[in-house]
């Protein structure tokens, strides 16, 4: 067996690199602070146990991105994920919310309400500026099931603010 060598210098390049966008994309599929913590932790350990040698950047973030899915997609399946975790996080997380404007709220709530996929979906075309045919080739689906997901997510969204909205109104 090989013997793993470690690039410290390597490893702080890429964390600080892609631990936000990994962390960011973990949480918009799980909706889990402390779950999409351990997503970003599991998705640096395989890239440096791996040794994958890419062609360029965009690759590597592809790359990333798709391990980060795949883990998502794993956590959701495991047991793990179907404990109801009450803690002192979770009370500050809603002490921070109280703190945001009241239409972000809503949008968030209204995110959260969304599909995975969905909300993966919207969150790589509008937050990270991937192509419909990037964010294909990532999650492995059709061009056209993206935007079919794209368009629903966004359907989805408008209608629910709107009805809240009206109801405000009334």
């Amino acid at each position: 067996m090989g013997k793993l060598t470690f690039d410290s210098n390597d490893f702080e390049a890429k964390y600080n690199k892609y631990s936000k966008l990994i962390f960011q994309t973990a949480y918009q599929y799980i909706l889990n602070f402390d779950a999409a913590e351990d997503v970003v932790q599991d998705v640096f350990v395989k890239l440096f146990t791996k040794k994958k040698v890419f062609n360029s950047d965009e690759h590597e973030k592809a790359w990333l991105l798709r391990v980060t899915i795949n883990r998502c997609k794993n956590h959701l399946t495991s047991a793990s994920s179907k404990v109801l975790e009450l803690s002192d996080e979770n009370v500050s997380d809603g002490i921070f919310l109280e703190e945001k404007s009241e239409k972000r709220i809503d949008i968030e709530r209204e995110l959260n309400k969304l599909t995975g996929q969905q909300r993966i979906c919207i969150y790589l075309y509008y937050f990270e500026d991937y192509k419909i045919k990037e964010i294909s080739d990532m999650l492995n689906i059709k061009e056209n099931t993206v935007k079919s997901i794209l368009k629903r997510a966004r359907q989805t969204l408008k209608n629910n603010l709107n009805e809240e909205d009206d109801y405000e109104l009334q």
